[in-house]
């Protein structure tokens, strides 16, 4: 009965192993958003306003780098991403980028009447499959103050 048991024991950690081994390392990358800023710094309601999202990848290994733009305030009238690609709004899906690249992804909005007196839009960078160790470098805001109606 021990030599059936050890049997068992070697037959299911050579699994383990053999699984472990075929697994693939998930990479590290610190993406980050440099800078989010607006064209203005007060608009009306109606008004029109560009926003120039800057992204990274910091390394150390190369990852997939999409950037998304999202605002409560603002309605996106349109995107224009780096390097010629397509946008799949309301985000810039780069692919994979080797660490020390930059893209810059431009976004057009129109200022909504939600009463507020601020309008926001959030530029975020996000990676697929990869292990980022500064996510508090994600996310960058950019705001203008509203100034009444057109």
């Amino acid at each position: 009965m021990t030599r059936f048991a050890c049997v068992l024991c070697l037959a299911a950690t050579g699994l383990t192993l053999a699984a472990a081994a075929g697994a693939q390392a998930v990479s590290t990358a610190d993406l980050a958003i440099v800078s989010n800023t607006a064209s203005v710094k007060h608009a009306k309601v109606g008004d029109e306003i560009t926003f120039t999202i800057i992204a990274t990848n910091n390394g150390p290994d190369a990852a997939d780098l999409n950037v998304y733009w999202s605002s409560d305030q603002l309605n996106l009238v349109d995107e224009t991403c780096d390097l010629g690609i397509s946008a799949d709004t309301p985000a810039c899906e780069y692919g994979t980028m080797q660490p020390g690249v930059t893209l810059t992804t431009t976004v057009v909005a129109e200022v909504l009447g939600t009463g507020s007196k601020y309008a926001v839009g959030t530029g975020c960078v996000v990676g697929n499959e990869n292990t980022d160790p500064d996510s508090e470098n994600n996310c960058v805001d950019a705001t203008v103050k509203i100034v009444g109606k057109r």
